[in-house]
């Protein structure tokens, strides 16, 4: 069965690792809602059933539903099976709208958890508000339902002893009562509960059930807390436009408040690094310099690992993010890994020509401009000021560029002063 996973980096790696084990083919991954959303419309989701945090990347859940439903369009043959990250109604009838009922609210769920979500799959019964109200008789067996009778054996059949005796003997009562008769009674009713006999059953029965608890019950499993780094995107729509320096001041900057910091050259397509050539103890994998770990020339492969090599900051100098065919812009595994990310940071000149070359593809650089900032290179505060009347709901930084990129006068490193997000749903590995 192939499975797409959409989760945060923290709880995919070792999710997919325990889903392959037990078999299952993991036909494709995200890290955001949106991004499963972009690939649903690029035809780039094939998979029988698609496993999903709700939460992922959203601050309302209306965004949730807009996300989702727009995968539903796209791929409609795709089960999906939604873990929100609380119980709420609203929200599960929201997505039952668009024939999304395989919805959990989970805060913490283990590989049984998953399995047992892809074995039953639900129905528009179980949206709440859509299922019609049940005769009393029915609701009664539903209160019932998950009671084990072979497990609960002993138990039962003590109990239907009791109560077969105190109301046989109840059955003797008749009216009036007086306060001689409730006397009587009460010592018949509590008869059969005084019995050693009967206590010494149920303790049997007791120790017996808590020796079973014990044997069958698994041993608990602790619950894994991956880190998880600022991991920041800088990328570029032209080359030349000063993307490996800002990268640079970036990582310098996160380095020197003291965050562990990694540099990641990414090459979607083999060709020299860039930033070997001041490498000085270069061991083939990465060199250090002035507190930065630097990953040069690193496949879309290696990335994912790095991410779990337990840095504060992860700087990724993604290079160019599109590639123009015929006339128009396409984007790259560059920027599939851009968007992606939390932090998104485009480089830019503001140069006259450069503003031209936005204007006249934005249509096809939405996508990329939804949440990122445009870091604007190699101006003044005129071209500032200019870019800004343009482009006024695009967040734009001015950076002093020089020519030593260790330096933190830039101060591009803003989201250092955000509190930080943390996550609620852990995967108990």
């Amino acid at each position: 069965m192939k499975l797409h996973l959409v989760f945060d980096l923290s709880i995919l790696t070792p999710l997919a690792e325990a889903l392959e084990t037990q078999g299952y083919f993991i036909a494709g991954t995200d890290v955001t809602l949106e991004q499963f959303a972009v690939a649903a419309s690029a035809g780039q989701v094939d998979a029988e059933i698609a496993i999903v945090d709700g939460g992922l990347g959203v601050v309302h859940r209306q965004d949730c539903v807009n996300f989702l439903k727009e995968v539903r369009m796209r791929v409609p043959d795709t089960r999906l099976i939604v873990i929100l990250p609380e119980v709420d109604s609203e929200w599960q009838r929201s997505l039952g709208m668009y024939g999304i009922y395989d919805v959990y609210a989970a805060e913490q769920f283990g590989i049984e958890d998953v399995q047992r979500w892809i074995q039953t799959k639900k129905t528009l019964a179980d949206i709440p508000g859509f299922n019609p109200e049940l005769p009393a008789s029915q609701k009664k067996v539903e209160r019932k339902v998950g009671f084990s009778l072979e497990k609960n054996k002993g138990k039962v059949q003590t109990l239907l002893s009791d109560w077969t005796r105190g109301f046989k003997r109840a059955e003797k009562i008749t009216v009036p009562v007086n306060d001689e008769s409730k006397e009587r009674e009460a010592r018949e009713l509590t008869d059969h509960v005084e019995s050693p006999v009967t206590l010494k059953e149920k303790q049997e029965y007791v120790d017996m059930d808590k020796q079973n608890k014990t044997d069958s019950q698994p041993e608990k499993l602790p619950i894994y807390h991956v880190s998880q780094p600022y991991i920041v995107a800088v990328g570029g729509l032209a080359r030349r436009s000063g993307n490996t320096h800002t990268a640079l001041q970036i990582a310098y900057e996160t380095a020197s408040k003291g965050l562990k910091t990694a540099f990641v050259e990414y090459r979607n397509k083999p060709r020299p690094s860039d930033i070997v050539s001041f490498a000085t103890d270069f061991d083939g994998l990465k060199f250090k310099r002035h507190g930065i770990d630097f990953f040069p020339n690193r496949s879309p492969f290696d990335v994912a690992e790095v991410y779990t090599l337990g840095y504060d900051s992860v700087i990724l100098d993604l290079g160019v993010l599109v590639d123009e065919n015929e006339g128009r812009l396409e984007m790259n595994s560059a920027a599939q890994e851009f968007l992606r990310c939390p932090f998104q940071l485009i480089t830019l000149s503001a140069a006259p020509w450069d503003l031209h070359y936005i204007v006249q593809h934005l249509s096809q650089l939405s996508v990329l401009l939804r949440k990122s900032s445009f870091i604007i290179n190699y101006a003044d505060e005129d071209m500032i000021k200019e870019f800004r009347e343009m482009f006024p709901s695009i967040t734009s930084i001015m950076n002093l560029l020089e020519a030593n990129p260790f330096t933190d006068a830039g101060e591009l490193a803003y989201w250092l002063e955000q509190p930080k997000t943390k996550r609620k749903r852990w995967f108990v590995q």
